[in-house]
Formats: C-alpha cells, sequence, structure tokens
C-alpha cells in the first residue's frame, strides 16, 4: 500500500539503510507515488515512483521512474518486490496515462524477469589531457565564459532542451535533478566550474565539472584528475572549443567523464582514440506496460507492417499476437490472435528494441527472438531504426 505521510521519513530511512546512500538523497518524494510492503506495522519493503518524461525517440513520453528499491535484509525473498512491481504496472496501465516505466537496475536480472529492457549503453573515458590532440580541427569563432549560476542557470537548461530536442532516452529536467545531479557539488578541495561556449551571445555548449587533488601515481607528475559532471554541446564548433579548454588543463593528469553517449563525436575528433581508455556499462532499463500505447507513441521513419508475438506473463494484458502499422504520420496497433506473426519475443527484449538500442537482426543472432519469417528482419531492422541512439544522462532517479 502507499505509506501515509507520517510514514515516509522511515521510508526514507530504510531506503538509505538497505541501499547503502545518504539519507539526504531520499527527499521530495510523496506519498502517493510510493508503494510499500509492511510487515507488523514495519516498513519491510520500499518502492517509489517519480512522474517523469522521457524523449521517445523525438517527442516526449510520460514515463514512471521507479526508484528507492529496497527490502530489509530479514524480509528478503518473500515476493514482495515481486507483488507490488505487478500492483504497480495494473495501476499504470488502468489508468491509461503512462505506458512506460523506467529505472536505474542495481542488478539487470533483478528487473529483468518483470520485463524490464535495457535502453542504452553508457560510455566513460579516461584521459591525459595532453592526449586531446584534434586530427582535424575545427575553427570556433565565438567565445568561452564562466557561467554564473546564481544569475545564468537558464542558460543551462536552455543548451540541455535544444540538445534534447530530437534525441532518444533523455529525461526532462526539473530543477531537483539538476541540483542533486550536476551541480551537486565537488568532492572537498577540489573547485566547480561552469563553462559555456557562445556565438554572438547565442549559448551553443556548456560544461560542468570540478578539478582538485586524489590522482593516485605511481612516480611523477601531476596529482589532480578533472571530472566531467555534464557536457552537452549543439555544434562541431562547440565541441572542438569545449574540448579544447579541457585540454588546456597542464596541472590535471586525467580527466574523468563516466557518462558519455555513444554516438559522442569525441573518440572521431582526436588522433588517438584508444587514449580515452573508453570503457562501458549498462545504463537505464525500460518496461513497456501498455504495450499498445507504448510503441505507438514514438515516431517511425517509414510505411511498414510489423507482425509480432509477444510473450507477457507479467502483464497479462500485453500477451498475444499484435500488428504494428508504422509511418511517418502516426503509428497503430491491432490484435491479430491466430494470425502469422514475423516474430516471436520477449518483453524486455521489445523494450530494448523499441528504444533503438539493439535492432531485430541483433536480436536474432543473440537468440533474444524466434524469427518466423528471414525475410522480415530487414523491414523490422529499418521501421525501427532511431534517429540517435539512446542516451540518458541522470544521476538522480
Amino acid at each position: 500500500r502507499p505509506p501515509t505521510a507520517d510514514e515516509m521519513p522511515e521510508v526514507a530511512r530504510q531506503a538509505a539503510r538497505q541501499l547503502g546512500l545518504s539519507p539526504s538523497m531520499f527527499q521530495g518524494m510523496q506519498p502517493e507515488w510510493a508503494l510499500c510492503a509492511f510487515e507488523d506495522g514495519r516498513v519491510v519493503t520500499t518502492y517509489a515512483y517519480w512522474p517523469l518524461q522521457i524523449r521517445f525517440n523525438g517527442p516526449p513520453a510520460k514515463i514512471s521512474g521507479v526508484t528507492w528499491v529496497s527490502t530489509h535484509p530479514a524480509y528478503r525473498r518473500r515476493g514482495n518486490l515481486r507483488t507490488i512491481t505487478r500492483q504497480h504496472f495494473e495501476q499504470l496501465h488502468e489508468e491509461g496515462e503512462t505506458a512506460l516505466a523506467g529505472l536505474h537496475p542495481a542488478w539487470m536480472g533483478i528487473y529483468q524477469r518483470y520485463g524490464y529492457g535495457t535502453v542504452n549503453i553508457r560510455h566513460g573515458y579516461r584521459i591525459a589531457p595532453r592526449d586531446i590532440v584534434f586530427a582535424h580541427p575545427v575553427e570556433a569563432p565565438g567565445q568561452l565564459r564562466e557561467v554564473d549560476l546564481g544569475e545564468e542557470f537558464g542558460l543551462l537548461v536552455d543548451v540541455y532542451r535544444r540538445f534534447r530536442e530530437q534525441r532518444n532516452g533523455l529525461v526532462h529536467r526539473g530543477r531537483a535533478m539538476w541540483d542533486a545531479g550536476p551541480l551537486s557539488g565537488s568532492p572537498p578541495g577540489h573547485q566547480d566550474l561552469v563553462i559555456a561556449y557562445e556565438e554572438d551571445d547565442e549559448p551553443l555548449g556548456y560544461v560542468v565539472y570540478h578539478h582538485g587533488p586524489g590522482l593516485a601515481r605511481d612516480g611523477a607528475g601531476v596529482g589532480q584528475y578533472l571530472n566531467v559532471m555534464d557536457y552537452f554541446a549543439i555544434t562541431p564548433a562547440a565541441h572542438h572549443a569545449l574540448w579544447g579548454m579541457l585540454a588546456a588543463y597542464d596541472n590535471v593528469g586525467e580527466i574523468r567523464w563516466n557518462n558519455a553517449p555513444a554516438d559522442d563525436p569525441l573518440p572521431n575528433m582526436i588522433v588517438e582514440p584508444r587514449l580515452l581508455n573508453t570503457h562501458t556499462r549498462d545504463g537505464i532499463m525500460a518496461r513497456l506496460v501498455t504495450v499498445e500505447d507504448a510503441m505507438t507513441q514514438r515516431p517511425y521513419p517509414e510505411l511498414a507492417s510489423l507482425r509480432f508475438e509477444l510473450r507477457d506473463e507479467f502483464c497479462e494484458w500485453n500477451d498475444g499476437r499484435w500488428l504494428l502499422d508504422t509511418d511517418t504520420e502516426g503509428s497503430a496497433m491491432t490484435r491479430i490472435d491466430g494470425e502469422n506473426v514475423d516474430i516471436t519475443l520477449t518483453a524486455d527484449t521489445l523494450a530494448s528494441m523499441a528504444f533503438g538500442r539493439i535492432s531485430a537482426s541483433d536480436a536474432a543472432r543473440a537468440g533474444l527472438l524466434e524469427v518466423h519469417d528471414d525475410r522480415a528482419l530487414a523491414r523490422w531492422d529499418s521501421a525501427l531504426r532511431t534517429k540517435y541512439v539512446p542516451y540518458e544522462a541522470e544521476h538522480t532517479w
């Protein structure tokens, strides 16, 4: 059941304890956005969800941002999370306003069994400033300047919104998300900076970062590192100007950015991309709670008819055979139970395909779907392609 207002401090305390995070991170949640399991009057499983919007191949779509998921160690393996998740999905389906759920998984296997699929892959860099050498330098006719957040916070919002416009996976940020994420401050002894690139007084990019001591070294050399907290650039000139500025930090031994998009241009900009020491990890997971509504919210690049069988025991209203008719002007979903289909797949695979993280051919090669018509894979690949690879840049939910 939802906790009462009086129970919310205990819900937050238990979530912080079980997740091993600072209690300061558990603020702002409303009781009506939470579901918890109680035994003998004690909260034993916590679960909450922010009402968010996410870019779904361009347009915004409502998504229930699941968070605060934890169970007291003395009450685990009793099915509490499964019961709560099912109740949450049933509630979303019955209300009919939000067809998607999403989360940052502590462990992917926990949520895959509930039909969540991985939406994006995060890239991270660790590179010495002196190794940022451009293969083909681009002239940057504008100027760099420091941003006064007290007076110019709107500059960051403007650049982020413009970058986000046609993207896939980026969440609409409220001020609390900014403050708890990229503007949350730096470790002791580090300096915070926000630098923007502008042309004719128009902001075209910015970087939020901090730098200071803490780089472990075996021998001689500088002992500082620079950590990029938020970075968005709209033009090639903005990319070159901002990275050129970071490359000029002679007192920094390593630049770190742990959340670059998969299609980030920096590896194509520098002479030796291997010196980025790129590492990858999974990002957010998404669930198509009401598949008929979810699949018709994103745009499609062409006219196609895609026939599939969805196996979804957890959300039984999705289970069955479907026809997805796509067009550049819109799309429609129709039940076709008893008719022939191109492929058979599960909810987690369809979620990853819907956001464009994997294609139907990728899924088939990995054994993630059953192919009934080999000729259909090319049609699926083409119809479900997205303008940009999925990317999320949040730290806060």
